[in-house]
């Protein structure tokens, strides 16, 4: 089904998010706007401005105001639920990668055979389209208020247009999303870590449990800022560092590296033979474990993206297309270094999880290796935690919750048992809550997308073409 649904968002999107996102991400990206302004303004509207503030100034005798005082006031009040694109990316770049990035791309090579790398990446590349839409439509549809429950989340479209006897919708989305931040990812995370580092050296899971807990309560309790600023300032180098050691490993061994990427694309096609004493495996296992595993890890298509990315008053399309860029760098970049370390080693036939990472990082960089995924791990995961207490947060204000202070100390809870827990009910259960955003929030997704599909194809179209963007600065205009 996530591959059909794909399918059609590529053809209702007229495939922009390939076309169009990373040329606005660089634009945007490069040049660190905010999300309210700066002093650089579109040409109507710096000029109407301009001509309106100089007319009222004359008028009552008074001096001329700047055009520094022009772009100041048309700035609104700072809110602190409002996020700029750079620090929006990055935050949400930081809740993707996690355990799915190490763990689940282990998984699913272990599982499903070489093959389901390919079908990650076949994930991922539909999954922008689902995020560059959902972010979209979650700032288009954003109520006046920042302040409403509403607001930066999936529910503000889904009550616009599941209405009638579908008005239940934006319940049960908000509903699975705080199941699945509340308590599954959080479980997953830290459950993952605590086994690591145990295993690793031998470190008693109860100590493991009140760090874990420590550190999540000094960024959860101090709100979204801090989660804001966090993340996007320790998850590129951590990412940078992990990405930089993987690539080394392959350079170090191109000839086995090269043989694996072949396996990749072959097995995604053919069955995969294995040697004697280990199953062979299937193009739909590959297929199942791939996509399955590609979606825990880049979250696209469950709604998470608006949390974050449409936190913002800016036109809807800057937000959506730089929201695509996420499943690329998430698993087309990050998820695909793993997996292919991990297939330069046969240990992928024999053993599975982030042990196996591990193990195969180890195999190329000796214990140097093994310790850069376990820091990682560490990293990853307690970003992933923090974006997610922040994301549930949002989905309990919305179903009515008061009180966040205990809903704080409650989440803190979960991430200290997450150590002492055996998770492989609650792998299942993130499964089958997946499944369901799919059929709540993606296929209600598809429908209002084709109600607003002209609409949004020309914002996107304007937004990617050259000399649209283009700028007048203070300067320039008295100059005018």
């Amino acid at each position: 089904m996530y591959l059909v649904l794909g399918l059609v968002f590529v053809y209702l999107t007229r495939a922009i998010a390939w076309k169009k996102s990373f040329s606005v991400f660089w634009d945007i990206f490069r040049s660190n706007r905010p999300m309210s302004g700066n002093k650089t303004v579109s040409h109507k509207k710096a000029l109407r401005l301009h001509l309106l503030r100089r007319a009222a100034a004359l008028d009552e005798k008074q001096e001329p105001p700047t055009f520094s005082e022009i772009s100041s006031d048309d700035q609104p009040t700072p809110s602190t639920r409002i996020i700029s694109h750079k620090k929006a990316f990055l935050t949400v770049v930081a809740t993707t990668v996690g355990i799915g990035n190490i763990a689940g791309v282990a998984t699913a090579i272990h599982l499903g055979g070489p093959g389901a790398l390919f079908w990650m990446w076949v994930s991922a590349l539909f999954g922008m389209f689902f995020r560059m839409v959902s972010t979209y439509m979650a700032i288009k549809m954003q109520p006046a208020d920042d302040k409403s429950p509403s607001f930066a989340t999936p529910m503000s479209y889904l009550e616009k247009y599941m209405t009638g006897k579908w008005s239940f919708v934006p319940q049960v989305v908000a509903v699975l999303i705080l199941i699945q931040g509340f308590v599954l990812y959080n479980l997953v995370q830290a459950n993952s870590v605590a086994q690591a580092v145990h295993n690793r050296f031998g470190v008693p899971n109860l100590l493991i449990a009140l760090l874990l807990t420590f550190c999540v309560g000094v960024v959860v309790l101090g709100g979204l800022k801090k989660i804001v600023n966090y993340c996007s300032a320790i998850a590129p180098v951590a990412i940078g560092i992990y990405v930089l050691t993987g690539l080394l490993v392959l350079l170090l061994h191109p000839v086995q590296a090269t043989n694996a990427l072949g396996q990749v694309f072959t097995s995604a096609f053919t069955p995969y033979s294995a040697v004697a004493g280990v199953t062979g495996f299937t193009v739909l296992q590959a297929m199942q474990f791939g996509v399955s595993r590609g979606v825990f890890s880049h979250m696209s298509g469950m709604g998470t993206s608006a949390f974050l990315q449409a936190a913002n008053r800016e036109p809807p399309a800057h937000g959506a297309l730089m929201s695509a860029v996420t499943p690329f760098v998430d698993t087309i970049i990050i998820c695909s270094i793993t997996g292919l370390v991990i297939l330069t080693f046969p240990n992928w036939k024999y053993q599975t999880g982030a042990h196996l990472t591990a193990v195969s990082y180890e195999a190329g960089l000796g214990f140097v290796g093994q310790l850069i995924v376990l820091g990682s791990l560490v990293i990853f995961a307690l970003t992933t935690i923090f974006a997610f207490a922040y994301i549930a947060e949002k989905c309990f204000e919305y179903l009515g919750g008061k009180g966040f202070s205990y809903y704080r100390i409650a989440f803190l809870g979960v991430v200290f048992a997450g150590p002492f827990l055996n998770l492989y009910f609650v792998w299942s259960l993130s499964d089958i809550i997946i499944a369901m955003l799919i059929v709540f929030h993606l296929i209600p997704l598809m429908f209002i997308a084709m109600i607003n599909r002209d609409s949004m194809c020309k914002d996107l179209q304007a937004a990617g073409r050259a000399g649209e963007t283009s700028k007048l600065t203070g300067d320039q205009l008295d100059e005018f």
